[in-house]
Protein backbone atom coordinates (compact mmCIF):
# COMPACT_ATOMS: atom_id res chain seq x y z
CA UNK A 1 0.00 0.00 0.00
CA UNK A 2 2.86 2.38 0.75
CA UNK A 3 4.79 1.90 -2.60
CA UNK A 4 1.08 2.66 -4.35
CA UNK A 5 1.06 5.91 -2.21
CA UNK A 6 3.96 6.74 -3.38
CA UNK A 7 3.55 6.10 -6.94
CA UNK A 8 0.40 7.96 -6.63
CA UNK A 9 2.36 10.72 -4.81
CA UNK A 10 5.08 10.99 -7.66
CA UNK A 11 2.66 11.17 -10.41
CA UNK A 12 0.62 13.92 -9.08
CA UNK A 13 3.57 15.90 -8.04
CA UNK A 14 5.02 15.29 -12.03
CA UNK A 15 1.77 16.22 -13.64
CA UNK A 16 1.88 19.60 -11.15
CA UNK A 17 4.90 20.68 -12.01
CA UNK A 18 4.53 19.63 -15.79
CA UNK A 19 0.85 21.96 -16.20
CA UNK A 20 2.05 24.43 -13.81
CA UNK A 21 5.45 25.45 -15.76
CA UNK A 22 5.98 25.86 -19.19
CA UNK A 23 8.45 23.57 -20.47
CA UNK A 24 11.15 26.58 -20.99
CA UNK A 25 11.28 26.86 -17.27
CA UNK A 26 11.86 23.55 -16.80
CA UNK A 27 14.88 23.17 -19.30
CA UNK A 28 16.16 26.33 -17.88
CA UNK A 29 15.97 28.28 -20.98
CA UNK A 30 13.94 31.74 -21.58
CA UNK A 31 12.49 31.84 -24.67
CA UNK A 32 10.31 35.06 -23.93
CA UNK A 33 12.33 37.41 -24.96
CA UNK A 34 13.64 37.17 -28.84
CA UNK A 35 14.22 38.80 -32.17
CA UNK A 36 13.17 35.98 -34.76
CA UNK A 37 10.59 33.77 -34.74
CA UNK A 38 10.83 30.87 -32.51
CA UNK A 39 10.29 28.22 -35.68
CA UNK A 40 13.59 29.32 -37.09
CA UNK A 41 15.74 28.70 -34.08
CA UNK A 42 17.20 25.15 -34.82
CA UNK A 43 19.49 23.00 -32.92
CA UNK A 44 23.12 23.84 -32.54
CA UNK A 45 24.51 20.35 -31.54
CA UNK A 46 23.92 17.69 -28.87
CA UNK A 47 20.91 18.80 -26.67
CA UNK A 48 21.97 19.74 -22.98
CA UNK A 49 24.79 17.32 -21.17
CA UNK A 50 24.39 15.65 -24.14
CA UNK A 51 28.53 15.34 -24.40
CA UNK A 52 29.86 12.90 -21.53
CA UNK A 53 32.03 13.66 -19.34
CA UNK A 54 35.03 11.73 -18.43
CA UNK A 55 35.66 10.53 -15.00
CA UNK A 56 39.01 8.94 -13.45
CA UNK A 57 40.30 8.39 -16.88
CA UNK A 58 42.84 5.62 -17.25
CA UNK A 59 46.07 6.79 -17.90
CA UNK A 60 49.54 5.55 -20.01
CA UNK A 61 53.17 6.55 -19.27
CA UNK A 62 54.15 9.05 -22.25
CA UNK A 63 56.81 6.33 -23.69
CA UNK A 64 53.37 3.62 -23.86
CA UNK A 65 51.69 5.96 -26.12
CA UNK A 66 51.28 4.75 -29.37
CA UNK A 67 47.83 6.14 -30.51
CA UNK A 68 49.37 9.83 -30.74
CA UNK A 69 51.63 11.65 -33.58
CA UNK A 70 53.72 14.32 -33.09
CA UNK A 71 50.98 16.69 -34.61
CA UNK A 72 48.70 16.10 -32.18
CA UNK A 73 47.84 18.53 -29.98
CA UNK A 74 47.35 17.95 -26.16
CA UNK A 75 46.45 20.02 -23.16
CA UNK A 76 48.68 20.02 -20.51
CA UNK A 77 48.47 20.17 -16.71
CA UNK A 78 51.11 20.12 -14.00
CA UNK A 79 49.22 19.79 -10.49
CA UNK A 80 50.91 18.20 -7.28
CA UNK A 81 53.77 16.72 -8.94
CA UNK A 82 51.67 14.69 -11.38
CA UNK A 83 51.78 15.96 -15.14
CA UNK A 84 49.04 15.10 -17.36
CA UNK A 85 48.93 15.06 -21.41
CA UNK A 86 44.99 14.90 -22.46
CA UNK A 87 44.81 14.50 -26.11
CA UNK A 88 42.50 17.35 -27.84
CA UNK A 89 40.98 15.00 -30.27
CA UNK A 90 39.64 13.09 -27.09
CA UNK A 91 38.60 16.26 -25.36
CA UNK A 92 36.21 17.42 -28.80
CA UNK A 93 33.97 14.69 -27.91
CA UNK A 94 34.07 14.53 -23.93
CA UNK A 95 34.92 18.45 -23.19
CA UNK A 96 35.38 18.09 -19.83
CA UNK A 97 37.53 15.19 -17.41
CA UNK A 98 37.35 15.10 -13.71
CA UNK A 99 40.13 13.72 -12.54
CA UNK A 100 42.48 13.00 -9.39
CA UNK A 101 46.29 14.65 -8.93
CA UNK A 102 47.24 13.25 -5.60
CA UNK A 103 43.86 13.79 -3.49
CA UNK A 104 43.05 16.66 -5.14
CA UNK A 105 40.09 16.53 -7.55
CA UNK A 106 40.08 18.48 -10.67
CA UNK A 107 38.11 19.55 -13.47
CA UNK A 108 39.74 19.58 -17.01
CA UNK A 109 37.77 21.71 -19.63
CA UNK A 110 38.05 21.73 -23.32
Amino acid sequence: MTRILSLAILFITSAFITLTFPASALSGWDYSKHSIDIDQIQSGGPPRDGIPALFEPKTLPAKWVDFLTDDDQVLGVFHNGIARAYPTRILSWHELVNDDFGGDPLLVSW
